[in-house]
C-alpha cells in the first residue's frame, strides 16, 4: 500500500486555535500535518570522514513497512576502503608481533641454553677448586681458583641476561596487545560506521519523509546531509499528536493549553479537539514559504482519535 500525502507547505493547510485565555477566542491560523508522537526517527548518523553524507536510496513515502525491513541507505563513501585496509593492517601487525615474540622466545632459549652451560662450567671449576693445594702444583691451584672465580661472575651474567631476555619479553606483549587493540578498534569503529550506513524498521508503520530544519524543503535520496539531520520516520497511529509552523508574529498569541481543532484536508468535515502541549523556543526559516521565522507548536488529542486520521496528513481548522 502507498499513500500520497501533500507537502504540509501547501497553502491551505491551516487550523484554526480557539484559546481558552483569549477574550477573543480565536487565535492565528497555522499549517501543520499529523505525526506519529512515538514514531521510529531516523537521522543521518556521524560517521568517519566526513560530517556531510549523501543518500544513496530511501524507501517510498507512504510505504508501509515492517520490522527489519531496509527503509534507508546510504553513501558509503571510501568506509569500504578504510575497511580493507584497517583488516591489512591488523594482519600485518598480527605478523610482526608473531615475528617479535618468536624472536623473543629464541632470545630466552640462547639465554637458557646458555645458563644449562654456565652452570655446567661452575660444577667442573668447583670440582677443581676442591682439591687440596698440597697435591698439586700452587700454579695449578691459583688457576683453579681463578676458574671459579670467572665460572661463578659468567654464571650471575647468564642469570641476569636471561632475566633480561624474559623482561624484554614480558614488557614487549602489553604493548603488542595495546597496539593490536587500537588496530582491532579502528576496524570495529569502520565495521560499526558501515552498519550504520544501512538503517532498518523497528516497528510497523508508514514512511514519511523528513523536512530540513532550515530549508522546510523534503529530505529527498542523491542529497547530503549533515549528521544529526532527521531524515524520515516510520509512523503508526499509536500516538499521534499534530504539529504545526506558526509566522514568528503570531506565536506570542499562543499558550500552553491552548484549545485547538483540527481537520485533516483528505477526510473533509471531521474534526477534533486538541491541546497544546509544546512551543519551541526558537524560530527556524521555511525557504518555501518565506524569509521570515517560524515557530514548531505541537498540540495533542483531547478525544479519541478517527481511524481516518493517518500520519503524514496536512491538516485544516
Amino acid at each position: 500500500m502507498q499513500l500520497l500525502f501533500k507537502n504540509s507547505s501547501v497553502v491551505g493547510l491551516v487550523l484554526l486555535i480557539m484559546s481558552t485565555a483569549s477574550v477573543s477566542g480565536i487565535g492565528p491560523l497555522m499549517t501543520g500535518e499529523i505525526e506519529d508522537g512515538d514514531a521510529q526517527r531516523v537521522e543521518m548518523p556521524r560517521l568517519p570522514g566526513s560530517f556531510h553524507r549523501a543518500i544513496e536510496w530511501m524507501a517510498p513515502e507512504g510505504t508501509e513497512v515492517k520490522p527489519g525491513d531496509l527503509v534507508l541507505k546510504l553513501d558509503p563513501g571510501d568506509l569500504e576502503t578504510q575497511q580493507e585496509t584497517a583488516e591489512i593492517r591488523i594482519d600485518e601487525e598480527q605478523t610482526s608481533i608473531d615475528s617479535q615474540l618468536a624472536s623473543h622466545e629464541l632470545s630466552i632459549f640462547d639465554a637458557e641454553t646458555n645458563l644449562y652451560r654456565l652452570e655446567s662450567a661452575l660444577t667442573i671449576a668447583e670440582l677443581n677448586a676442591m682439591v687440596p693445594k698440597e697435591t698439586i702444583p700452587a700454579l695449578t691451584y691459583e688457576r683453579n681458583r681463578l676458574a671459579l672465580l670467572n665460572a661463578t661472575n659468567a654464571l650471575k651474567r647468564g642469570i641476569s641476561q636471561l632475566e633480561n631476555a624474559i623482561f624484554a619479553r614480558d614488557e614487549y606483549i602489553p604493548l603488542a596487545e595495546s597496539k593490536m587493540d587500537r588496530t582491532r578498534g579502528e576496524l570495529d569503529r569502520l565495521s560499526d560506521a558501515l552498519e550504520k550506513t544501512e538503517v532498518f524498521a523497528e516497528q510497523p508503520g508508514l514512511i514519511i519523509y523528513a523536512e530540513h530544519p532550515y530549508t522546510g524543503l523534503k529530505i529527498f535520496p542523491g542529497e547530503s546531509y549533515s549528521a544529526g539531520t532527521l531524515l524520515l520516520i516510520v509512523a503508526s497511529r499509536d500516538v499521534l499528536q499534530f504539529r504545526f509552523w506558526v509566522h514568528e508574529s503570531d506565536v506570542r498569541k499562543l499558550e500552553l493549553g491552548d484549545t485547538v481543532l483540527v481537520t485533516p484536508d483528505a477526510v473533509g468535515s471531521t474534526a477534533i479537539g486538541t491541546s497544546i502541549t509544546w512551543i519551541s523556543s526558537q524560530a527556524s526559516e521555511r525557504e518555501d514559504w518565506s524569509n521570515s521565522g517560524y515557530f514548531e507548536v505541537v498540540t495533542r488529542p483531547s478525544e479519541i482519535i478517527p481511524e481516518s486520521f493517518i500520519p503524514g496528513m496536512s491538516v485544516m481548522g
